[in-house]
């Protein structure tokens, strides 16, 4: 105990002494820079839940207050989880700080701050805060950053493409993070987007799938998090399904092709199972997707564009997948590509004018025994998007989705729809909020409605 309170006055008093050695910052900006750290930190939390097979929400104050005021030496983890993963993050931390255009101490401080915080603000609301974790994580994870560090520097230098993936390997913040700007690094470019200050911009980001439909026949370069909320039906035993996606996409500086990465980050239920019987919060990782779009033809009227991308099976990374994934009631819509351990192939295309956009796809399932019972499978999928209001500058945008998932490999499976009403605010980033509707199929039989939002960060 004493430790820790040394540690804690350690951080807090050394604080007001920072210098101006690399970056012009004071105090109020530093504790700005940690907050935003500690934020995106976060997001770790479904990991470390997921790890320890606890509720997502499954805290209190009560509890919470409990744990840090009574912490242990160890809190069980493995050796490889205290004196590989603890430093790894640690050496994360003290770069990503450097990264920002800080001090070799304000970086030291800035790993104890950050580590201190993981104990205490996320680990804590779950279980009692480590000791040894406290002491390992920024006692080696220091070194070992200042280390990364300089070889970073010879790899960054290095002519071969293999040293200088390697880099990012050793410090993927610089993906975010250059000579203390923060954005994204564009593969196709080989540029670094710097997102601050927002550039504005008049292009509709559609909180479809796949947002093909662009008002000037180009593509866009931006960052999008979506939420999906389903309020399953009482007879199904109540509850809900949530799915949450983290999205990038990059275009070439022509605008005419992009890459793009779709992360379902997690599918969770909270409610019944079918039986009725109260279930913990399951969730899962999804199914990473990573593909490509073409833009065809493209005129002052109409634009015509082709995707191709692959559905890699990562939710089978868990081995209790399986079970954790029957509480999922919506099924057809999101489990078909994003929680279960087939790979799937898409092909498609879409025609799109200003006010309106029509989709069609394919999408191809291979070794999706554990899926359906067959080895492959096969969906046809139908988008279409009617622009219903836009204000004169695009800043305010109402449109109507309507979308149609037919398993024609199964005869006797109905086909599922789904329409929306999404009303967009855009302006330096994008904010979408939908209602979902379901129509027809299997969703109809398990879900009253839902809800969409989605923020997305356009870059120039």
């Amino acid at each position: 105990m004493r430790i820790i309170f040394a540690i804690l006055i350690l951080i807090f008093s050394t604080i007001p002494i920072f210098s101006e050695e690399n970056k012009e910052v004071d105090n109020r900006t530093f504790l700005e820079d940690s907050l935003n750290i500690h934020y995106f930190m976060w997001a770790g939390r479904i990991l470390y839940v997921r790890n320890k097979d606890s509720k997502i929400f499954d805290t209190s104050a009560k509890k919470w207050g409990k744990n840090i005021i009574n912490p242990e030496w160890n809190d069980g983890d493995g050796f490889l989880t205290n004196y590989v993963y603890h430093p790894y993050f640690g050496a994360l931390y003290y770069q990503v700080y450097k990264d920002l255009g800080y001090s070799d101490n304000q970086a030291y401080l800035g790993t104890i701050l950050q580590s201190s915080l993981w104990e205490f603000a996320i680990e804590g609301t779950v279980e009692k805060p480590s000791t040894i974790d406290l002491l390992i994580t920024p006692g080696l994870g220091i070194p070992l950053g200042i280390y990364f560090e300089k070889v970073n520097k010879k790899l960054e230098e290095s002519p071969s493409k293999f040293n200088k993936t390697l880099s990012y390997i050793i410090n993927p913040a610089k993906i975010f993070l250059r000579e203390g700007d923060i954005g994204f690094f564009n593969p196709l470019t080989g540029s670094f987007m710097i997102y601050k200050p927002f550039k504005y911009s008049d292009k509709d980001y559609s909180n479809t799938e796949y947002s093909l439909l662009a008002n000037n026949g180009s593509y866009s370069n931006l960052f999008r998090f979506r939420t999906y909320f389903f309020d399953v039906k009482q007879y199904r035993g109540g509850g809900s399904d949530i799915f949450y996606f983290v999205d990038a996409e990059f275009s070439n500086t022509a605008k005419d092709f992009s890459f793009f990465l779709s992360f379902p980050w997690a599918g969770a239920y909270d409610g019944n199972d079918k039986n009725y019987e109260v279930v913990d919060n399951g969730f899962e990782i999804g199914n990473m997707k990573s593909g490509i779009k073409k833009m065809i033809y493209s005129n002052n009227i109409l634009t015509f564009s082709g995707i191709l991308s692959v559905n890699f099976p990562t939710s089978t990374i868990w081995d209790d997948s399986k079970n954790r994934l029957e509480k999922l009631y919506s099924n057809t819509f999101f489990l078909k590509d994003t929680l279960h351990d087939a790979t799937v192939v898409t092909t498609g295309g879409e025609i799109a004018s200003k006010y309106l956009s029509v989709g069609m796809s394919s999408e191809n399932f291979f070794n999706s025994d554990n899926y359906s019972g067959e080895r492959e499978e096969n969906f046809l999928v139908y988008d279409a998007k009617i622009s219903l209001f836009k204000s004169q500058n695009s800043a305010y945008l109402l449109s109507y989705n309507f979308k149609m998932i037919d398993q024609i490999t199964e005869k006797n499976t109905p086909i599922d729809t789904m329409s929306s009403l999404n009303f967009r605010i855009q302006n330096k980033v994008s904010f979408g909020l939908g209602i979902l509707l379901p129509n027809s199929g299997n969703i109809k039989k398990y879900v009253h409605n839902g809800i969409v939002a989605d923020l997305a960060f356009p870059f120039e």
